[in-house]
């Protein structure tokens, strides 16, 4: 559905126009009172769901994208959207940019954003697709000869999503929720709240995420998994990318989750609860079918047509015998898979004659101009490609039509759904296709014969089309194996797989998806501005902490005024951390014998102590030794050292809180550590004078904590009816 308009932003030709708001009530069932009319969405993604093309008139034509999950159709939801995002088309002229802003935002909704050439560039295709996407899909990096990480890609990341988060400003207002899309916006979150400090804030990542040890890998993990905690509602397609992120979040952050009741996953992050999130995404079946060749209207169908004219024309020459025909439409992208599905092909031709005459395999590649120009491997997976197209096409003529397309249209794609027996995806690793869901729905709709979904494993939606053939695309026999089976495959075991499958399409539309998240996202519990605070500088620390309800900020001015009215005051001040800064854990430089308590924090203490109304104490965890040296020569000043076990009240003698204590427990205690130590990489023991630990804050998350409920049970068993108590506690014992 196009619309035609003037460069002046008002209409000058009107086809068939359906914009602005759906106000349409939302079906009745269970989720009925969750979304309303009066509530209001801002949708946030790199990519607006709509086409716009110059006319030659110099007006501009606009249309919803239905290839885009996001669109306003697809999603069909009750509540007003506003949709904030760039276009495709290059527009450099402030006059024009302004008359775009103007006619989107009026009659679509829409807030675009325009990103300057260079900055685009190196935002998009150099730090997403150049950088992220490759992890994304546990590819590590190669360094060869240049750092994969560029500070200068980063910068552009950081740029762009402050300029997404004042859009959001532009257009927010309390109350408003905003849904953030994809890995082009993971900061969005942190630019918002440092602004918006009470918005409702869910994001949706489309990409898988990897496993924790390749995330590890990201230069600026740190910054970009504290900013997705910033969301109140975290979004995945599978549990395989929650987990991923769970796990990165624990062995990163040292954050652990819960499962939630109504099958939601936790974290707690700065005392705040982020909600995380398992959902499937969906296709609008009404909105595929409005795009059959019966259903559209001639202009468009003949369009259609016009983009598959070279395989019609293949499969109408003269000499031409009827052909099955097996289908694929894949960007030119290396996750994709191609070439592992032609060297398939090309081994099933070669093993079995059968399929070298009335079968071809289509392959169309979608490689726009700029993608083929700007992403790195782009034009050497073309060159790998084709290579392996001109052998097959010279040793089996017919049995291969491969094509390179800037774009193939919904509408074209589904006349080539309803032309093929079966579709071959063999992608290494992907989370959103929806194309292998289009097949099923166009030839259900058509009333065709069920054909078969060939998907790779490591597709996101092999895991729900359970009526697809799964197979490893790295293995050629797997491959050709899933191939023959499709082709074999009795009428009626496809009609059962493909009824399945459109079972699960139907029951998880994008309508159910959309509003399955915003559902949950608007049954947040509404944060107020004066419970939370913004913590840390930069990327890498700043976080939103939750301070409660009952929170009370320490008021400095008030603290001062209490204390000079006060006839008696007690300050306890702890060492490390406190007067000096802590210790790193496994080495401790107050330890050594050269330390010296830096002159200003004396020199206080002695200020404090000077005064008879003031009884100062330093606690600390450490030996009396090493307290007693550092802090001795303070006159008046009470120690209490390891946690309080001996303690001395001002210039007094020292004094032990249970005299006379058995302290054999000891020698039994280091033996059993000693064990759990060797068994553990990275855990290591401390003695600090009535108490021993054993810490494996460096170890692996999991193992270590494994390990450290062992050691407990064998401790308690070993040291039974000896006066001392075992604890565990965050990466100790």
């Amino acid at each position: 559905e196009g619309t035609t308009w003037s460069g002046s932003g008002e209409a000058a030709h009107l086809d068939k126009i359906s914009c602005g708001m759906n106000d349409d009530p939302m079906a009745s069932g269970p989720d009925a009172s969750a979304l309303a009319a009066s509530d209001t969405v801002i949708i946030v993604a790199y990519h607006l769901p709509i086409i716009i093309t110059r006319t030659a008139g110099g007006g501009y034509n606009v249309e919803w994208d239905d290839d885009r999950g996001l669109n306003r159709d697809g999603m069909n939801l009750p509540s007003q959207c506003i949709y904030i995002g760039c276009i495709d088309m290059e527009v450099t002229d402030e006059a024009e940019q302004e008359s775009i802003e103007r006619l989107l935002l009026e009659n679509y909704s829409c807030v675009v954003l325009f990103l300057e050439p260079e900055l685009k560039a190196a935002y998009y295709h150099g730090f997403c697709r150049g950088y992220l996407t490759p992890i994304l899909h546990n590819q590590m990096h190669q360094h060869r000869g240049v750092d994969p990480f560029q500070e200068g890609e980063w910068r552009a990341y950081c740029t762009v999503n402050r300029l997404f988060a004042a859009k959001v400003m532009e257009v927010y207002s309390p109350g408003h929720m905003i849904w953030v899309h994809d890995y082009h916006l993971m900061l969005l979150p942190s630019c918002i709240l440092r602004k918006l400090r009470s918005a409702k804030i869910g994001l949706f990542i489309h990409a898988p995420f990897p496993a924790s040890d390749l995330w590890g890998s990201v230069a600026v993990r740190t910054e970009l998994l504290r900013s997705l905690l910033n969301a109140d509602l975290l979004g995945f397609l599978l549990f395989e990318y929650t987990r991923n992120f769970l796990t990165s979040c624990k062995r990163l952050l040292g954050l652990e989750h819960e499962f939630k009741s109504g099958g939601f996953l936790g974290v707690d992050f700065g005392g705040r609860h982020v909600t995380v999130q398992v959902s499937t995404f969906g296709v609008s079946p009404s909105l595929l079918e409005n795009h059959l060749p019966d259903r559209l209207a001639p202009p468009a169908a003949a369009s259609a047509r016009d983009e598959l004219k070279d395989l019609r024309a293949e499969l109408d020459a003269p000499a031409a015998s009827p052909r099955r025909l097996l289908a694929g439409v894949d960007y030119l992208d290396r996750f994709k898979g191609v070439q592992l599905k032609l060297l398939a092909w090309e081994a099933m031709l070669a093993a079995y004659p059968r399929y070298r005459a009335g079968h071809t395999l289509v392959q169309v590649m979608v490689a726009s101009r700029n993608q083929v120009k700007l992403v790195a491997d782009a034009r050497d997976v073309r060159a790998d490609i084709e290579t392996i197209v001109r052998r097959i096409r010279a040793s089996y003529p017919g049995a291969l039509h491969y094509a390179e397309v800037e774009r193939l249209s919904l509408a074209a794609r589904m006349q080539l759904w309803q032309m093929s027996d079966v579709i071959v995806y063999s992608t290494v690793r992907e989370a959103v296709n929806a194309h292998p869901l289009e097949y099923v729905v166009a030839r259900a709709a058509g009333k065709l014969p069920a054909g078969v979904a060939v998907l790779s494993e490591f597709s996101g939606f092999s895991r729900v089309l359970n009526g697809s053939l799964v197979m490893n695309p790295f293995s050629t026999e797997a491959v050709m194996g899933a191939l023959e089976t499709a082709l074999e495959m009795p009428p009626a075991e496809k009609e059962a797989r493909a009824r399945k499958d459109l079972a699960h399409i139907r029951a998880n539309t994008a309508e159910d998806w959309a509003r399955r998240f915003l559902t949950d996202l608007k049954s947040m519990q509404r944060k107020k501005e004066d419970h939370w605070m913004a913590v840390g500088f930069g990327l890498a620390s700043f976080r939103m902490v939750g301070m409660g309800a009952d929170f009370k900020p320490l008021d400095t001015q008030q603290v001062l005024l209490s204390y000079r009215a006060a006839a008696q005051r007690v300050v306890l001040l702890d060492w490390g951390g406190t007067l000096t800064p802590a210790d790193t854990g496994f080495y401790d430089v107050r330890e050594e014998g050269k330390y010296e308590v830096p002159s200003s924090v004396l020199t206080t203490l002695r200020q404090l102590c000077a005064d008879p109304h003031n009884h100062v104490m330093v606690i600390s965890g450490l030996g009396r030794d090493t307290v007693d040296a550092a802090f001795g020569s303070v006159p008046g000043l009470s120690l209490a050292v390891e946690h309080g076990f001996h303690y001395r009240i001002k210039s007094g003698p020292w004094q032990q809180l249970l005299p006379g204590v058995n302290t054999s427990w000891r020698e039994v205690a280091e033996a059993v550590m000693a064990v759990y130590t060797t068994r553990t990489l990275g855990a290591y023991m401390q003695k600090k004078g009535s108490s021993m630990s054993w810490n494996f804050s460096s170890a692996d998350p999991e193992f270590g904590a494994l390990q450290a409920r062992e050691l407990q049970y064998q401790l308690q068993a070993a040291l039974e009816g000896a006066p001392v108590v075992v604890r565990v506690g965050k990466g100790y014992v």
